[in-house]
């Protein structure tokens, strides 16, 4: 298990460069860095967090639903779609 919480580490997974510069400029810690599962959080709040896991045919996301210890899961078909999106949900957290 590759567990990173500082901002100065490379993504694996290439498809997700501009979310994790997103993320890191922010100040959100990632978490998980595998080709198949990146994950970030905020910093102490255990229950704020992003993840992308990805299988053969699906990108799933879970994003968490503002003010509330939930999550929103979600699955897509293609990196450009799961960035548009977690950009978006990103923007809509932090606001």
């Amino acid at each position: 298990m590759n567990t990173t919480t500082s901002t100065d580490y490379e993504i694996k997974n290439k498809g997700f460069t501009f979310i994790d510069a997103l993320f890191k400029e922010k100040g959100w810690q990632m978490i998980k860095n595998e080709l198949d599962w990146i994950e970030y959080r905020k910093p102490h709040y255990e229950l704020d967090y992003f993840q992308i896991k990805i299988d053969k045919k699906t990108i799933n996301v879970s994003v968490p639903i503002k003010n509330t210890p939930y999550q929103y899961k979600t699955s897509f078909t293609n990196y450009y779609e799961t960035s548009e999106y977690i950009e978006k949900r990103f923007n809509d957290f932090i606001s």
